[in-house]
């Protein structure tokens, strides 16, 4: 959508919207990867990002393993006046991350990686507001529970407010999707070291075999050791008054620079996933994570102070 159709955008009173890039300081994150399939996770892929046409490139899964991630942030603003003299606010963040990989159609080579924020809620509207519609994060309020601290990461939970079960008789209520329960293996510290290198080569297996990497991946990937970088791609459009159609669609990539790590490591013992269903979120269906319970993989923490740029548009829909 050209700028020439519409103009530029309206900061006016009573809007919410504040402008990219902001910062984010003491953001403690834990990370757990689950199973889904590659089919659903590449299902969702071709339903979202490769829905608009584009004949140079397309958008591939790289693993049949989700990572979900709860994440406090304890301060954010916008790096940009007047916005950044407004104030800050806590965000907290819980996301299923899909490993996406750019493949070039004509060499079918692996030309960039990206991560996939493809499921995320949040715990207060600013973020919720900002995030949907300038960045196009596919955002949802909730409830949770995590951890003050890595030594007491024992429960983690999330809960969205929605109809369950689909229903005419049904009345929006709080159900419980997920939760995360830790549970001690009393392995010593080189046992821990040998099931981590397990469940590294587990999700290396997982990954897909069909991709040929190219030297700009490479280039990609080395440039991360001097100038830290994680790259969100999201899948961006707006309905029409009536939700047929989209008056805005895009695929936008958003950089995550690091600018600062304070602590990292892996979290002791197993975490047990239990999943439930919830008709309006469906994680079995969306990426074939299973009803039920699992048991985490390679589960971590770190926290860091990172920035969070604007979106750019990697291809558009209009």
């Amino acid at each position: 959508m050209s700028e020439e159709q519409y103009g530029t955008y309206q900061h006016f009173y009573g809007n919410p919207i504040a402008k990219p890039p902001c910062r984010m300081i003491n953001a403690m994150m834990y990370g757990f990867f689950i199973k889904g399939t590659y089919v659903s996770i590449q299902s969702y892929i071709d339903n979202t990002l490769n829905s608009i046409s584009n004949s140079e490139f397309h958008f591939k899964a790289l693993s049949s393993y989700c990572l979900l991630t709860f994440t406090d942030i304890e301060n954010i603003a916008s790096k940009v006046e007047p916005f950044r003299s407004y104030g800050w606010m806590q965000e907290t963040d819980i996301i299923v991350w899909l490993p996406v990989a750019q493949i070039d159609s004509a060499t079918n080579k692996m030309t960039h990686l990206y991560w996939y924020p493809a499921f995320i809620t949040v715990n207060n509207i600013n973020a919720l507001v900002n995030g949907r519609e300038t960045w196009g994060y596919n955002k949802y309020q909730c409830r949770y529970e995590m951890p003050d601290s890595h030594k007491k990461a024992d429960y983690f939970s999330l809960s969205m407010e929605t109809f369950n079960p689909f229903s005419p008789d049904t009345k929006m209520a709080w159900h419980e999707l997920l939760n995360i329960t830790r549970h001690s293996d009393d392995d010593s510290w080189f046992e821990e070291l040998f099931e981590i290198g397990h469940e590294v080569a587990d999700l290396l297996h997982s990954s897909c075999d069909e991709i040929n990497i190219s030297a700009d991946l490479l280039k990609q990937f080395l440039s991360g050791f001097t100038h830290p970088q994680m790259d969100q791609i999201l899948f961006k459009q707006f309905p029409d008054g009536f939700a047929e159609n989209a008056v805005y669609k895009a695929v936008v990539h958003s950089p995550s620079e690091i600018k600062r790590i304070h602590k990292m490591g892996f979290l002791k013992d197993e975490f047990k996933v239990t999943i439930n269903r919830l008709d309006a979120f469906p994680l079995n269906d969306m990426f074939g994570i299973n009803i039920g319970e699992q048991m985490a993989k390679l589960p971590y923490y770190v926290s860091m102070d990172f920035d969070q740029d604007g979106a750019y548009e990697i291809v558009s829909g209009a």
